[in-house]
């Protein structure tokens, strides 16, 4: 079986994701900036703290001067930090009408499984019907040699169901399947999505001589 490659189809789609990820990256950026200049006041806050363990009153005063300087930047960053969501938060609104056209316009529609599922089924019955017009044909060339012999009144008289036995139907492809129809709609539809069924194994090629 030929293998399909399928094009690319979300060649528009990945457009508007780069214009989404160029902006997001600006931001990602500015998120990083203050977190590190947040580590960096959370570092210096600890460093306080610590030196007004052996200050000296004069000291101490500066350094809860400073304390209080380090928290009032916390909270600013903190505002940064969250007025930062907003803007990723919109951001992602301004670039959901964005992405909805994208995807409208993937030509996913071009690959119709209906239509490989009626080829191939096409293919399979006209196949089979060939083969079982073929072996029908052969037994009626031998067909009335058979039936002077099968036919016989004496032969009936001791095999009385002889005749019956050995019609041209019996002569057919072999045929043996375990469920209700060769392939279910619930097979395809878990193709189209690109998961095949459990146990399905290739079938064992005949080697014919």
């Amino acid at each position: 079986m030929t293998e399909v490659k399928v094009k690319p189809l979300f060649t528009e789609a990945e457009k508007a994701l780069a214009a989404y990820k160029e902006e997001a990256l600006k931001l990602d950026d500015q998120e990083r900036e203050l977190n590190a200049e947040l580590s960096t006041i959370e570092a210096e806050m600890t460093a306080n703290i610590l030196s007004q363990e052996n200050a000296t009153v004069h000291e101490t005063v500066y350094l809860k001067i400073q304390g209080k300087e380090l928290v009032q930047r916390t909270e600013i960053i903190n505002v940064l930090l969250e007025e930062l969501a907003e803007e990723r938060t919109a951001l992602k609104l301004d670039f959901v009408p964005v992405l909805r056209e994208a995807l409208s316009k993937t030509p996913y529609h071009e690959y119709n499984a209906t239509k490989i599922a009626e080829k191939y089924r096409y293919m399979m019955l006209t196949e089979i019907a060939d083969i079982g017009s073929q072996m029908r044909e052969q037994f009626r060339e031998i067909a009335p040699d058979i039936w002077e012999v099968f036919q016989d009144e004496k032969v009936k008289e001791q095999y009385p169901r002889l005749a019956y036995s050995y019609e041209d139907s019996k002569y057919s492809p072999s045929f043996s399947w375990m469920t209700k129809s060769v392939v279910s709609k619930d097979e395809v539809f878990s193709a189209c999505k690109g998961w095949l069924p459990q146990g399905l194994k290739a079938p064992k090629e005949e080697v014919t001589q």
